[in-house]
């Protein structure tokens, strides 16, 4: 009785692995790869991009080109394999590289993926570079030395920093922030924007105090946000081009309103 239990327990594992061993491979039979871009990543390290991708199920080989971003492209293969990512550290500061992700398998090609644009600078993003998004805004009660970037390729693709801040203000007074740019005088043009949540996006001048008003009774937290003026980045919007400027975001004064 014992030895015909085991021969059955035997006999169905046997079974189901093989039977899971086929429903994977016709699985990969009809699922084809999927075209996606990959995610590019500039001024984490210096001279340096990264490149990640995605796992595919469907792929026996992942293929990325590589082309100096120039009025026509030319793309070469810069890695085929299986592995997910790659540290791309043959590239000039100020130059920019567009990135695309091709899938094979067997001898079918799928793709290449639209464009990823990424940047070789000598410069790293700042530290308080988290603050990119809302949820990471970095409190202002100190001057702040940081960054900012904007980019575009000749054939339209976008990299751009965006900082996040949050000011306390006590009630019924008014902070007086000033944002100056390196390089440019004070009441110059600076090549940022300034956005306080509710009101609209201005122009920054540089040096210029921005009052942040609180007309209540109790004190108010206040996002703002500096964005790059895209214009000042790039004079001919039909070309590709950008830059990256150094700044310091300071909390001037807390006056009566």
């Amino acid at each position: 009785m014992k030895i015909a239990f085991l021969v059955i327990t035997v006999f169905s594992l046997l079974t189901l692995s093989c039977s899971e061993g086929f429903l994977s491979d016709m699985l990969r039979v009809i699922t084809d790869p999927v075209v996606e871009e990959p995610t590019v990543f500039s001024f984490e390290k210096e001279e340096t991009i990264e490149i990640s991708w995605n796992t595919d199920p469907g792929v026996d080989k992942y293929i990325l080109y590589r082309a100096e971003d120039t009025l026509i492209p030319i793309y070469e293969i810069l890695y085929q394999g299986r592995e997910l990512s790659l540290t791309d550290t043959e590239v000039t500061s100020e130059h920019r590289y567009l990135y695309k992700l091709g899938k094979l398998r067997g001898t079918m090609l799928f793709g290449p993926s639209e464009p990823i644009l990424g940047v070789g600078s000598n410069v790293i993003q700042d530290n308080l570079e988290r603050n990119n998004i809302k949820e990471n805004a970095t409190t202002l009660v100190w001057d702040l030395d940081a960054n900012l970037y904007y980019y575009r390729s000749n054939t339209g693709e976008e990299i751009e920093d965006y900082d996040w801040y949050l000011i306390s203000v006590p009630p019924r007074r008014k902070a007086m922030i000033v944002v100056t740019q390196d390089g440019l005088g004070t009441g110059d043009d600076s090549w940022m924007n300034y956005y306080l949540e509710g009101h609209v996006t201005e122009p920054i001048v540089n040096s210029n105090a921005i009052p942040v008003d609180n007309y209540s009774y109790t004190e108010r937290t206040f996002f703002f946000l500096i964005s790059p003026n895209t214009s000042e980045f790039i004079g001919d919007p039909t070309l590709g081009g950008g830059g990256l400027i150094n700044y310091r975001v300071s909390l001037q004064s807390i006056q009566s309103l």
